[in-house]
């Protein structure tokens, strides 16, 4: 084993990982106790305390465990190399920067094809199900983004998700797919084709779980909170009060972006199942919206606190509505670069 390893390295964050105990939030705290994976080892035991949970702590005495860990590591690594895959660990240049941002980001990623160099990130979600104004609104308003120059964000999942990556590669676009699976799989497998059109014309998959792992419940939510904090803000095409959808916009106020959603008509569009999210997220206040998600308390109080007298996502109102929007997404984009750059992210 190579001791020497950067500890903010790609190799040194999958060793750190591979050891019992050792999450990704560990692994980065880890990584300020020393330039090299030698300095972790062989660290004070009071240093170790501030760093990793109690029953972390006798892993890292443990040298046939980093042994194990770091052969597990070199052979991802290679595993990674042979499918074109690349592991970023959060401290590389190439790592998504308003993903380093965020307080829970992965510690390694895993990417598969280009992503956008310019961080003009957008994402764009909603329900497996849409109606036909679903169906329109995730066309139209993707397709007018990727031909601005925006790369489109989304989960790969059917329905709006697959709408979404769609249009924009039908507008020459750029589009990336946020998986909840590893690299080494697609999931869903309808949709095993769209995926390999995105890498064959310029995009990329990404994904924080190694090889191998499925695309359970968990992970799926965990997907979630990545194309949030890929992006400068989040689109909801469409969604009921209850969905995957609703766990996207949770992770995008948390996170501090923004929220627009396009408001469907008064008559029957209005009243599908599907729309009702939309019109709780745009026209009932964040304190009604947490009443009516059933907010657990860290989220109930940015809702009743934040947005206590307003909605938390931003209407659009129809096609008379999109330079106002494109407005507001650029001036966003503005401040979040201009914000990075004062605290040196």
């Amino acid at each position: 084993m190579n001791f020497d390893t950067p500890t903010t390295s790609s190799a040194g964050q999958l060793t750190l990982l591979g050891l019992r105990g050792i999450g990704s939030v560990s692994a980065q705290r880890l990584a300020q106790v020393g330039p090299t994976l030698r300095h972790v080892l062989e660290a004070l035991p009071n240093v170790i305390a501030r760093h990793v949970p109690t029953q972390a702590r006798a892993i890292l005495r443990d040298k046939a465990a980093w042994e194990s860990a770091y052969s597990r590591a070199i052979a991802t690594l290679e595993k990674a190399s042979a499918q074109g895959v690349s592991i970023l660990s959060f401290a590389e240049p190439e790592y998504p920067l308003y993903l380093k941002a965020i307080p829970d980001r992965p510690s390694v990623l895993y990417v598969k094809g280009t992503l956008a160099p310019d961080h003009r990130s957008i994402a764009c979600i909603g329900t497996r199900e849409p109606s036909t104004f679903g169906v329109e609104v995730a066309k139209r308003i993707t397709a007018l983004l990727a031909a601005r120059g925006w790369s489109i964000v989304s989960g790969l999942a059917l329905g709006v998700d697959a709408l979404a990556h769609q249009a924009a590669l039908d507008a020459a676009g750029h589009t990336v797919a946020v998986m909840a699976s590893g690299l080494d799989a697609v999931y869903p497998k309808k949709n095993a084709h769209l995926a390999e059109d995105i890498l064959s014309r310029g995009g990329a998959w990404v994904s924080e779980q190694p090889f191998g792992a499925p695309a359970v419940s968990r992970n799926l939510v965990q997907r979630d909170r990545l194309q949030s904090g890929m992006s400068i803000g989040i689109i909801v095409m469409q969604t009921d009060v209850v969905g995957g959808s609703m766990h996207t916009v949770r992770f995008a106020l948390t996170q501090g972006r923004h929220v627009w959603a396009p408001l469907p008509p008064e008559g029957v569009h209005r009243q599908e199942p599907k729309s009702q999210g939309i019109l709780a997220l745009t026209q009932r206040t964040g304190r009604e919206l947490s009443q009516l998600v059933g907010a657990e308390p860290e989220y109930a109080e940015l809702l009743e606190g934040r947005f206590a007298t307003r909605p938390v996502a931003a209407p659009i109102m129809g096609k008379q509505d999109y330079d106002i929007f494109l407005s507001e997404l650029e001036r966003a984009a503005d401040h979040m670069k201009s914000t990075m750059l004062q605290t040196g992210e």
